[in-house]
């Protein structure tokens, strides 16, 4: 008998790490993520440097910028992409409030030029509940060609293009240890879609953030947005187990 309870014990800790190391199905899960709304400041208008806005469930954010004099920037919405949703493995992510801090390159040298955009938080929010939305980001091949690009260094996970405006081009998303950027797929000569604007691209930021930076770099002529959102629920986690949480099973 006691062999058999022994053999027995031996058997179901067996199929315990079995079940705990094979993997599972990915259930599919709804998101929902809410942009940063820059009001009281009205579309068109600038969004004065230090803003603070707060956002239920997150607190404080404030926005600061280094931009170009000779820049036109302030707080914008394209109605084709206020609602929307994106779909990434079997996981939605859908939104009802889209707008972008967009900045404008009308005046200048050819460029391309760079400025910065940085959202302060009023804590280190976790991997997974930070998004990213870019939109407009154009490219030419003319006057010696060039690309707008939008750049963050943290790692980042694209989840894909809302596609408001079928004229627009795709966004590509380039990846790297600790950095991404974002640019038109495809370029042309002078101004004219699809290479002129892009999608709202949305990007996942998987690492835990206090603050984030985002890089903008324009051609002159163009403009493009961005946008941060929240969606903490969207949190990335380790569910790998641990022999001790397999051990405990049998505790």
């Amino acid at each position: 008998m006691r062999h058999t309870k022994a053999l027995l014990t031996i058997l179901c800790l067996a199929l315990a790490v079995t079940a705990v190391s094979l993997p599972t199905t990915a259930s599919a899960a709804a998101y929902s993520i809410t942009w940063l709304d820059m009001s009281p400041n009205a579309f068109g208008s600038v969004v004065p440097n230090g803003s603070v806005f707060f956002v239920p469930g997150i607190g404080n954010v404030t926005v600061t910028y280094s931009v170009p004099a000779h820049w036109t920037h302030g707080r914008y919405q394209n109605p084709a992409y206020t609602v929307g949703s994106v779909t990434s493995g079997p996981d939605t992510y859908s939104w009802s409030n889209y707008e972008h801090f967009g900045t404008i390159f009308d005046a200048g040298l050819l460029g391309p030029e760079p400025g910065t955009i940085t959202y302060t938080f009023a804590g280190t929010l976790p991997a997974g509940s930070v998004f990213v939305g870019t939109i407009g980001l154009g490219a030419t091949t003319s006057f010696g060609g060039g690309a707008s690009v939008t750049t963050v260094n943290q790692n980042g996970t694209f989840l894909g293009d809302y596609i408001g405006d079928v004229t627009a081009g795709a966004s590509q998303f380039t990846g790297g240890a600790g950095t991404f950027s974002v640019q038109n797929s495809v370029t042309g000569a002078g101004g004219a879609n699809p290479w002129w604007n892009t999608q709202l691209g949305v990007v996942r930021i998987d690492d835990a953030v206090s603050s984030l930076t985002v890089n903008q770099s324009l051609i002159r002529g163009d403009g493009i947005g961005v946008n941060i959102g929240f969606e903490p629920h969207g949190i990335v986690a380790d569910e790998a187990a641990t022999w001790g949480e397999v051990k405990a099973l049998f505790e």
